[in-house]
């Protein structure tokens, strides 16, 4: 069970439908590393078919219904993930869910000194990118103004708000500054899916925020 799990309104509206790519794509890899999670997105989706369909004998779902169809679903068993084809060569830590974003795609290095993959679309609603991070080595301190969804794939990483390890997902902390530092031992690798440009706070990096725009 994860240490961190994602919020119960974004895992509805993942098991609905009704979530934009890249945070269902956080929310899905989330799903396929936290067991916990994953039940219940399927009991959700259960629960939404069995009201769609009329079973509970209800004409609109409400508390009694869903606590019937939950009831009837405490048996149902977690699905393993999906199974896709192999991994590339250095993306073995992939869960498959994520395996088709990443063909053709290979590490660059970013300002920071960290590595990143850029999965988004230019002009896509989300940027959505993978980031490596060597043990020790942190993104700069900043601020969100927007949504940031974060889910870790490999090692782990601090900052103010918790310690995040693989299968965790994060909300990001809005106007309350933080520096996440990859824990020691493998580098972290993660999803981060950012609704609006970060917001650099320290010394020289608010020098650079109209870069970030």
């Amino acid at each position: 069970m994860s240490r961190h799990p994602a919020p119960d309104e974004l895992l509805l509206d993942y098991a609905a439908g009704v979530l934009a790519e890249g945070p269902a794509l956080a929310v899905a890899l989330h799903v396929a590393l936290d067991p916990s999670s994953r039940r219940v997105v399927q009991h959700l989706r259960e629960v939404g078919a069995a009201l769609i369909e009329g079973e509970t004998g209800m004409s609109a779902p409400d508390e009694a219904a869903l606590e019937q169809a939950l009831a009837r679903l405490d048996r149902v068993p977690v699905e393993p993930p999906q199974a896709f084809a192999a991994p590339s060569p250095g993306f073995e830590w992939a869960p498959a869910v994520l395996r088709p974003y990443l063909a053709g795609k290979d590490w660059t290095r970013a300002f920071g000194g960290f590595d990143e993959i850029r999965l988004s679309p230019p002009g896509g609603p989300h940027r959505v990118s993978l980031l490596r991070l060597a043990p020790g080595r942190g993104l700069p301190v900043h601020r969100h103004v927007a949504d940031e969804f974060t889910v870790v794939l490999q090692g782990g990483y601090t900052d103010r708000t918790g310690n995040y390890g693989v299968g965790d997902f994060a909300v990001g902390p809005g106007a309350q500054e933080h520096e996440p530092i990859a824990d020691p031992g493998e580098p972290c690798i993660a999803l981060i899916v950012l609704e609006k440009p970060i917001v650099l706070t320290g010394r020289w990096g608010r020098l650079l925020n109209p870069f970030l725009r």
